[in-house]
């Protein structure tokens, strides 16, 4: 059973529609959900889910994940980038490539947000892939 979270979950049912397997969606718009009042969120940086860095020298990417808040994520890669740490493929470009690594508005974007862990390797892997599209394009 998949829960509906957009473009990406049209795109990841297709192709299980290919095999004998049945699909079956839901949805966390039930009444209850619909009725209570949403807090505005103030800071995009504050929740977790998939992300972007995007280098202002090259504009190469790197997408990831985070079970943790975007900005706490930012601060672990500019801490390695900082240590010469090579903890992620994205800190080791910034160094072989002698890049800058600007401040987190300007590098990193929020792809996909959510409140809790569900589906983010199936988000990422599905922005990754969009990502490859592109650049052969």
């Amino acid at each position: 059973m998949f829960t509906y979270v957009g473009k990406e979950t049209s795109y990841i049912t297709n192709v299980f529609r290919q095999t004998d397997l049945k699909i079956a969606f839901r949805t966390n718009h039930t009444i209850g959900n619909l009725l209570r009042h949403k807090n505005l969120i103030p800071d995009k940086f504050s929740l977790l889910g998939v992300y972007k860095l995007t280098s202002p020298d090259c504009n190469k990417a790197y997408i990831g994940q985070t079970v943790r808040r975007f900005s706490i994520c930012y601060n672990k890669h500019k801490k390695a980038f900082h240590k010469n740490s090579h903890t992620s493929s994205s800190v080791e470009h910034f160094h072989e490539e002698a890049h800058s690594l600007g401040p987190i508005e300007n590098i990193m974007q929020v792809l996909h947000h959510h409140k809790k862990e569900a589906h983010l390797n199936t988000v990422e892997g599905f922005y990754i892939h969009a990502e490859c599209i592109a650049n052969t394009t």
